[in-house]
C-alpha cells in the first residue's frame, strides 16, 4: 500500500513526464495491436472448411515459352484425377465467371460477381452449410443453382427461395435447389452462387455451346478450372504427389505431357503462401505483412525508448528517496519491485488507453487495408491473450532498465548530491535509444516518399495508347475465359454493329470499338506457329481479338504496314497485326521484314499485314511482351466508347437506354478505362498510405518523447543556464549548447537510416521492370527535416530557460 501511495505521488508530482509516458506507450501499443489484428485476419483464411488439413487445390506448372504457374488447370484433369487416384475421397472442378441473373417471376436483375460452376462433389470438399435444401442432392439435377444468403436476399428479398426460377444469361431454365450460409470474408474464394458444372455451356450463346462442350471434354492444356481434392483419412499429400508424374505420362496429352506438372497445394495456405497466377482473390503480400509486423514492433520500441529515456532522465528527483530507503534498510530487490510496479502501473494505464484507440482506429484501418477488421475482447480470446502478453513484456522491457538504474544509486553519494549526474551525463543507453528512434522515423518517412514517387512514375509512364475519356461496357459477363473458344455468329455480330452505329449518332461519342479485353488489362496466351517456328515447338504468345477500328480508336502507332481495314474483305479471316516485341521474338529481321510473313494462330492461317509500336497490354509490373492482334468478333467481350469530357451524365443515360434496347439479357455496366488502369496498383497505393500514417505516428511519438526529455534536462540545468547568462552567454549560444547533443544524435540516425532505406526500397522496387532510380536526396532531405522538427521541439523548452531572469535561476533551491 505504501509503494502504491508513493507511486501515485510520484506520477502526480511529475505529471508531464507521466502523461507523455502513458500516451506514448498507448500509441505504440495501439499501433502494435492494430497490426496484430490485421495479421491475425490474414492468417485465419479458409479455416472453416471441414477437415481442411486434407483439402488441397491442384496447381498447374506448364513450360510453354517460359514457365507459367497457375491456379487453374485444364477441365479434363479433374475427372482424370478421380479415376486415377483411389487415395482421393473427392475431386471437384470450380469455374468462376460473372453472370447476369434475372428472377423469372419479378424480372429483378443482378450482375453476380462471384458465380461459380461446380461439380456436385464440391459440397463434400468445401464448407457448405445449407440452410435450405439437401447437400446430398442439391447439385444432382440439371440446371440446379445454390445461392448464399446475401445473394438470395439481393435477388428475392428473402432466403427461403427453394424452387424459384432464374434466368442466367439468356437461359431461363435454372432453379434454386439450395441456400447456404454466407462464407466468412477470410476465404480465398468469394462465392455467392454455385451452378452445376455441366450447365456451364447453357449460359453461353447458342451458337457457341457445341464447341465449348468439345473443349471441356478434350482440352488438356488451357488454364480453365480450379480443381480441388480431398484426401482419404489415411492418404498423404506425398503419396499422391509421388505418383503425379506417372499420371501425367499415362493420362495427359502426349503433345504436352513433358511440359506439364500438377501439384497439390493446401487450401489453408493459399491466401498466405500462393505465388501462382490466376488466383480468384488477391493473395496476401508476405513482404507487406512482414513490413507491417516490423512497423508494429519498431513503433512500440520507439515508445519504450521514450519511456526509458524519460524515466532515467527524471531519476534525479527520486535519488534521495532511494538513498533514504537504503539507509533505512531497504534492499535492492525491494527497490526493483517498487520501480517495476510503478512501470507496470503506467503501462497498465497505457494498455487501457491503447484498447480504446484500437476501437477508434479499426474502421479507418479497414478502409485502408480493404478488409473488414474487427476485435472483440470476449470473442477474440487468442488476440486478447496476445495483447496481454505484449502489455506485460512492454511493462517489463520499459521498466527493467530504469528500475535497475534507480535501485543502483549509492546512498552516501546521492544523499550528498553526488553520483547521479555522472551517470546521466555520458554517452549511454539514453542516447543510443534516441538515435535508434530517430533512425526509424527517418526510415519510415523516406520509405513513404519513395513509394509515392514510384507510384507516380507508374501513373505517368506512357502506355502506348490513349485511355482518357474511354468508357468500357462489358458485352457479356466478365471474367469468362470460355469466350476465347466462342465462334462468330452473324446474328449477334449484326446486333453488335447496330449498337455500334446507334452510339455513333450521339454528339458526345467520338468513337466506338470492340475488343476481347480492354487495353492494358492483359491478354490470353495461345499457340502460334510460323515458317520459322514449328507447331511442335509449342510456341505460345499473347493474343488479343480486336475490331477493325481498335488501333485508330486508341491512337496506337503503326510503324510498318497497315492497320486492319474492313475494305480488304478478308482481314477477319487471314490477317494479323503484331507488335515490335513479337517481331523480335519470332526472329524476323525488322518490322518491314515481318510484313507478308505466314502466321498460324491455332489453325487460323494468315499473314502479317502490320506492325504496331509496343504498347502495354499488361500492367507495369510485367515487361513488354509479344502480342498478336486479330479480328475475331466471336471473342469480343467489350465495347470501348471514346467520349467528350462534357455532360457525362447525359452520355451514360443514353448508353444505358441503348443497352437495354439491344442487349436486354445482360445487366448494363460501365467503367472508365483510366480509372481501371490506375486501380491495378491499389495494393501499392495502400502500402504507401499505411506507411505514411505510421511514419507520421513514429515521428510524433519521437518528438513527443523528445519534448519531455528536453524539458526535464533543461530543468536540471536551469542553474547552470543562469550562471552562463551572468557570465555573458547569449540566448543563441545557450540554445546551441542545449541542442547540440540532440542534433548530433540525429546526424548519427541519418547515417544509420540511409543505407537501410536503400536496401529495403531497392528490394521492393525490383518487382517493377519500370522504376525510378533510387532518389538519394530523399533520406537526406527527410533527415534534415527531422533535424529541424527536433530543433524546434527542443527550442520550445530551452528558449524559456535561456530567456529567464538569471537571478531567479541562481537563487532557485
Amino acid at each position: 500500500r505504501n509503494y502504491l501511495k508513493i507511486a501515485f505521488r510520484s506520477l502526480w508530482k511529475d505529471r508531464m513526464a507521466s502523461t507523455i509516458n502513458v500516451l506514448g506507450l498507448a500509441l505504440g501499443l495501439a499501433c502494435c495491436f492494430c497490426i496484430s489484428i490485421y495479421i491475425a485476419h490474414e492468417r485465419s483464411y479458409d479455416q472453416f472448411h471441414p477437415a481442411v488439413d486434407r483439402v488441397f487445390r491442384v496447381n498447374y506448372d506448364v513450360d510453354l515459352n517460359g514457365g507459367i504457374q497457375h491456379a487453374r488447370v485444364p477441365p479434363t484433369i479433374g475427372p482424370a484425377l478421380a479415376e486415377y487416384f483411389p487415395e482421393l475421397d473427392a475431386v471437384a472442378r470450380m469455374y468462376p465467371r460473372d453472370l447476369s441473373a434475372k428472377v423469372v417471376r419479378t424480372n429483378q436483375q443482378l450482375e453476380i460477381r462471384n458465380a461459380f460452376f461446380g461439380d456436385s462433389t464440391i459440397l463434400d470438399i468445401l464448407g457448405f452449410e445449407l440452410l435450405y435444401g439437401d447437400a446430398r442432392t442439391a447439385l444432382n439435377e440439371p440446371f440446379s443453382v445454390l445461392l448464399d444468403e446475401t445473394t438470395a436476399r439481393q435477388l428475392f428479398g428473402r432466403t427461403d427461395v427453394l424452387g424459384e426460377q432464374l434466368q442466367l444469361a439468356a437461359s431461363d431454365q435454372f432453379r434454386v435447389t439450395g441456400v447456404f450460409r454466407d462464407w466468412p470474408d477470410q476465404t480465398h474464394l468469394d462465392l455467392g452462387m454455385l451452378v452445376r458444372y455441366e450447365n456451364m455451356v447453357d449460359v453461353e450463346p447458342e451458337h457457341a455451346r457445341e464447341l465449348l462442350s468439345q473443349v471441356l471434354e478434350r482440352n488438356w492444356i488451357a488454364t480453365h478450372s480450379f480443381t480441388y481434392v480431398k484426401l482419404g483419412p489415411n492418404a498423404t499429400r506425398e503419396q499422391v504427389q509421388a505418383r503425379m508424374p506417372k499420371f501425367v505420362a499415362e493420362r495427359c496429352s502426349e503433345r504436352f505431357r513433358d511440359k506439364q506438372k500438377f501439384n497439390l497445394f493446401p487450401v489453408q495456405d493459399i491466401h498466405l503462401y500462393s505465388e501462382v497466377g490466376g488466383e480468384p482473390k488477391p493473395a496476401a503480400n508476405l513482404n507487406m505483412l512482414r513490413l507491417f509486423m516490423g512497423i508494429g514492433v519498431l513503433t512500440l520500441l520507439i515508445a519504450i525508448f521514450n519511456f526509458i529515456n524519460l524515466t532515467t532522465a527524471s531519476s534525479l528527483s527520486r535519488a534521495r528517496e532511494v538513498g533514504m530507503r537504503k539507509v533505512l534498510g531497504a534492499r535492492r530487490p525491494a527497490l526493483l519491485g517498487q520501480f517495476l510496479g510503478e512501470s507496470f502501473l503506467l503501462t497498465g494505464l497505457a494498455f487501457v488507453v491503447a484498447l480504446a484507440l484500437v476501437a477508434l482506429a479499426l474502421p479507418s484501418l479497414s478502409t485502408l487495408t480493404g478488409v473488414e477488421l474487427r476485435f472483440s475482447p470476449l470473442r477474440d480470446g487468442t488476440l486478447l491473450v496476445l495483447f496481454t502478453g505484449v502489455f506485460l513484456l512492454t511493462g517489463l522491457a520499459a521498466g527493467s532498465y530504469p528500475a535497475l538504474f534507480l535501485s543502483g544509486f549509492e546512498p552516501l553519494k546521492v544523499l550528498q548530491g553526488r553520483g547521479t549526474e555522472q551517470k546521466l551525463g555520458g554517452v549511454g543507453l539514453r542516447k543510443v535509444l534516441m538515435t535508434l528512434q530517430f533512425a526509424v522515423a527517418i526510415l519510415f518517412i523516406s520509405g513513404t516518399a519513395i513509394v509515392y514517387l514510384q507510384l507516380q512514375f507508374l501513373r505517368e509512364q506512357p502506355l502506348g495508347f490513349q485511355s482518357e475519356a474511354t468508357i468500357s461496357l462489358p458485352l457479356s459477363s466478365e471474367n469468362n475465359i470460355n469466350s476465347v473458344f466462342r465462334p462468330g455468329d452473324a446474328t449477334l455480330r449484326g446486333r453488335m454493329n447496330a449498337f455500334d452505329e446507334a452510339l455513333a449518332e450521339h454528339p458526345n461519342i467520338l468513337a466506338v470499338t470492340q475488343t476481347a479485353e480492354r487495353p492494358g488489362m492483359g491478354a490470353i496466351s495461345r499457340n502460334v506457329w510460323t515458317d520459322q517456328i514449328a507447331q511442335t515447338d509449342n510456341y505460345f504468345t499473347r493474343t488479343l481479338a480486336v475490331d477493325y477500328d481498335f488501333i485508330e480508336t486508341f491512337d496506337i502507332e503503326v510503324i510498318a504496314g497497315r492497320e486492319f481495314d474492313v475494305s480488304h474483305g478478308t482481314d477477319h479471316t487471314s490477317s494479323f497485326v503484331i507488335n515490335e516485341s513479337a517481331v523480335a521474338d519470332m526472329k524476323w529481321a525488322s518490322p518491314e521484314a515481318a510484313l507478308g510473313q505466314r502466321l498460324v494462330l491455332e489453325g487460323k492461317e494468315g499473314q502479317v499485314v502490320g506492325v504496331v509500336k509496343d504498347f502495354h497490354q499488361n500492367d507495369l509490373r510485367a515487361e513488354m511482351s509479344p502480342l498478336i492482334l486479330e479480328v475475331n468478333p466471336g471473342s469480343f467481350d467489350y465495347f470501348c466508347v471514346k467520349t467528350s469530357t462534357g455532360d457525362l451524365t447525359t452520355t451514360l443515360t443514353f448508353l444505358e437506354d441503348k443497352w437495354a434496347e439491344f442487349f436486354p439479357a445482360k445487366t448494363f455496366e460501365y467503367s472508365f478505362l483510366d480509372e481501371t488502369l490506375r486501380n491495378q496498383y491499389e495494393s501499392e497505393e495502400r502500402l504507401g498510405k499505411l506507411t505514411r500514417y505510421f511514419a507520421t505516428l513514429a515521428i510524433f511519438i519521437s518528438c513527443f518523447g523528445l519534448f519531455g526529455l528536453a524539458a526535464l534536462l533543461t530543468k536540471r540545468r536551469f542553474r547552470e543556464i543562469g550562471i552562463r547568462k551572468v557570465l555573458g552567454a547569449r540566448v543563441g549560444q545557450i540554445l546551441t549548447l542545449l541542442a547540440k547533443d540532440f542534433v548530433g544524435l540525429i546526424f548519427v540516425a541519418m547515417v544509420i537510416a540511409i543505407p537501410i532505406c536503400w536496401y529495403f526500397l531497392s528490394t521492393w522496387m525490383e518487382d517493377f521492370p519500370y522504376r525510378i532510380d533510387f532518389p538519394w536526396w530523399i533520406p537526406f532531405t527527410v533527415g534534415f527535416g527531422v533535424l529541424v522538427i527536433a530543433f524546434v521541439t527542443i527550442s520550445s523548452q530551452t528558449l524559456r530557460a535561456a530567456t529567464a531572469n538569471p537571478v531567479d535561476a541562481i537563487a532557485r533551491d
